[in-house]
């Protein structure tokens, strides 16, 4: 029995050994399970996030790409030509070191100053006269080849007195936009002078022996436009009000020497404080401009110029008699296409006087200058004219350079010498008279002529100063088109009037052809800003 119910025993041990070890194996299938199960969500979630990752970054990728097809295209769109004042035209602002930068708004605020009183066939009248701007060549073309509206003058761009032309550049980018001002005052006053110039008068002060101003200033880089803008609404204005603050007298031959010379000295301050005014304050949306300025004050002439834009006197001699045949054929040559077998004849002669010399790196003073504050310069060899004042700009990232040496604005130069501090001279008309007008230093020739030219350096830089003179002394005295005097009938004055339209448009197709001649043979040649502004001056 006993051994029975230990075999018993014995079974049942077996029996629940193999039950266990069962249970064991079958636990081990379910969790073996479990985890592969749990192994294969983590698979799928892993591979999930993988595409999702790899979405995004075919995204960001893809964003990238249009990015950077967006910004080439803009950058081929804005890509700059070649100018003659920088070497490198850049669509960034440059602004000084410790300048704010300065918007469209802050330009208003400045250029608000002037209080412009009325508008009257293109003057705007002010307290220091009536301004007359100029009005772009192709739309005074417009006008003068149209068999519908007659040309008129309407704008005053031209008289038997005057001529004011302006004509911008062909470059397309990174604007084709005209960055020339010029502007001429006939009656060019401070309130101190107890004379208030109207839009009623503005008519007849251009052809007045009074007082004048006239300016150019030439822009340069993209944004030069605006500082030349400013220049020329500013230097006027500040130079009137110091007139008026300071109470100067006008220079006189009736006044004594001394009195005279104080009056001279005060005048040559007030001009180069305002030229440095005007650039410390000039807009820094990039850019700046030259800046050359001839007024008259009673007896004296003052001429300013800070960069490379041009200013003389042009003295006319007229022949003893004209000849009809050379007449017709000037007349013919007006109206030509440019042509080397047909040229002008002027049949007067014209003496060139008081031209103002440009500020260029390569001079010695003004090399000396900039290279003592650090500047660099580069000058070609075979080009010393070509110099330029290099800067290493931390806003652009490269080197530019700058072709003159002085000038508005361009506030990264103006650590390493470049100025605005203007040449200034002071003409006595009376002795200018006695020396060049007046034959044998008496009152001898009274047909001799005299006229001040002021042109950027658009106008110059196929043609000397003696071809520029030529043609406009050809239009302003020996046009063939008579002019009545003011003192007739009813009928006259229409005569008179219709005269003066009609020379108008013949001093207007003068200047026309002569900013074709002083234009590139071809069109596809880089042209700059051509203008210039003339003035008949009178003792």
């Amino acid at each position: 029995m006993r051994r029975h119910r230990v075999s018993n025993g014995s079974t049942r041990e077996t029996e629940n050994n193999i039950n266990s070890t069962h249970i064991e194996r079958v636990s081990q299938q379910h969790h073996s399970s479990v985890s592969e199960i749990q192994l294969q969500k983590q698979v799928v979630e892993l591979q999930g996030i993988i595409q999702l990752q790899n979405k995004v970054i075919i995204g960001i990728f893809t964003c990238f790409v249009v990015v950077i097809i967006i910004c080439s295209i803009f950058v081929l769109q804005h890509l700059p030509t070649p100018n003659d004042d920088l070497d490198l035209y850049k669509s960034n602002v440059r602004s000084g070191n410790n300048k704010p930068l300065q918007g469209a708004d802050d330009i208003h605020k400045k250029s608000s100053s002037i209080q412009h009183h009325e508008q009257y066939n293109n003057f705007i009248c002010s307290s220091f006269g009536c301004s007359l701007r100029p009005i772009e060549l192709i739309e005074l073309q417009l006008q003068l080849n149209s068999n519908n509206t007659p040309y008129n003058n309407q704008y005053n761009i031209a008289s038997s007195n005057h001529i004011i032309m302006t004509h911008k550049s062909n470059r397309k980018k990174p604007a084709p936009i005209n960055q020339d001002r010029s502007i001429l005052i006939p009656s060019f006053s401070s309130i101190s002078d107890n004379h208030k110039t109207t839009s009623s008068k503005a008519l007849k002060d251009v052809n007045s022996k009074g007082n004048f101003f006239l300016g150019v200033f030439d822009g340069h880089d993209d944004n030069g436009h605006d500082v030349a803008q400013f220049a020329s609404d500013e230097i006027p204005l500040r130079i009137s009000t110091k007139l008026q603050a300071n109470n100067i007298p006008m220079p006189s031959k009736f006044h004594p020497i001394e009195e005279n010379n104080h009056t001279i000295s005060a005048m040559k301050d007030i001009i180069t404080s305002t030229f440095i005014e005007v650039d410390n304050e000039a807009p820094t949306t990039g850019g700046g401009c030259t800046a050359t300025i001839i007024f008259r004050r009673g007896n004296a002439l003052f001429m300013a110029n800070t960069g490379d834009s041009s200013q003389l006197l042009v003295v006319y001699t007229p022949p003893n008699h004209f000849n009809k045949d050379i007449s017709q054929r000037n007349a013919k040559y007006i109206h030509s296409p440019c042509s080397p077998d047909i040229q002008l004849h002027l049949q007067g002669s014209i003496s060139l006087h008081y031209q103002s010399a440009k500020h260029k790196a390569h001079f010695p003073k003004e090399r000396d200058r900039i290279e003592a504050l650090g500047g660099k310069i580069h000058i070609p060899p075979k080009a010393p004219s070509g110099s330029r004042v290099i800067v290493r700009s931390s806003l652009h990232g490269e080197d530019v350079g700058l072709a003159m040496s002085r000038s508005i604005g361009d506030w990264e130069w103006t650590a390493v010498g470049v100025i605005p501090d203007p040449d200034v001279r002071v003409v006595n008309l009376d002795d200018f008279w006695l020396q060049h007008v007046y034959e044998d230093g008496g009152g001898g020739s009274e047909k001799k002529k005299v006229f001040a030219l002021l042109g950027s350096d658009g106008l110059f830089d196929a043609r000397q100063a003696e071809f520029v003179g030529r043609h406009l002394a050809y239009g302003l005295f020996e046009s063939s088109i008579p002019l009545y005097d003011n003192d007739v009938n009813d009928d006259g004055e229409q005569q008179s009037h219709d005269q003066e339209a009609a020379f108008s448009k013949h001093m207007v197709e003068v200047g026309a052809k002569l900013v074709q001649m002083a234009s590139p043979l071809k069109e596809e040649w880089y042209r700059d800003d051509i203008t210039f502004v003339a003035k008949v001056i009178e003792l």
